[in-house]
């Protein structure tokens, strides 16, 4: 269970992060959290459940995560949903679209800042088109003059395994 939920966890920072991207257009884009992050795991559970985990932590870690977690608890209960869906549609992909998710958010985190903001933008725009339209769009001239080869497969492999949060998970 822990390492689906830490699987999950991808998700809601790689959402949070590309999403970011837009809507930072001054700030530097933002790279993807490691998918490993313990913060994700104890979102989900009870502040009783929370402290018990965290007891076992060394001191600074324990800050860490509790400012983490104390930045979680003040989102709005819908983006805490919102942000807790992300990582089921990621547990829910079988392994080997888990880890192609992961080495494609590894890609998008070395991107230059310029790129990273491109991509982002362009994964989020595609991510709530239907198949039909994403393909389309990938396969159109404009969006393969934009974009590097690498480029391309990441923003694919990321919109079509990382649907938004409101559509269904993708099928394995």
């Amino acid at each position: 269970m822990q390492r689906v939920i830490s699987r999950a966890s991808v998700v809601v920072m790689a959402f949070t992060a590309l999403q970011a991207v837009t809507a930072q257009q001054t700030k530097p884009a933002p790279k993807l959290a490691n998918p490993t992050t313990i913060v994700q795991q104890l979102m989900r559970m009870t502040p009783e459940q929370r402290e018990r985990a965290l007891e076992k932590l060394p001191p600074q870690r324990q800050a860490l995560i509790r400012e983490r977690l104390q930045r979680f608890d003040d989102l709005p209960k819908a983006e805490q949903e919102r942000r807790l869906r992300l990582g089921e549609i990621f547990a829910n992909l079988p392994p080997e679209k888990q880890d192609l998710v992961r080495r494609q958010i590894q890609a998008f985190n070395q991107l230059p800042d310029d790129r990273r903001r491109l991509v982002g933008v362009a994964f989020q725009r595609l991510r709530r088109m239907s198949e039909s339209q994403r393909q389309a769009t990938l396969g159109s001239e404009p969006f393969r003059n934009r974009f590097s080869p690498s480029e391309q497969q990441m923003i694919a492999d990321l919109a079509e395994n990382l649907p938004p949060p409101t559509a269904e998970p993708p099928r394995p």
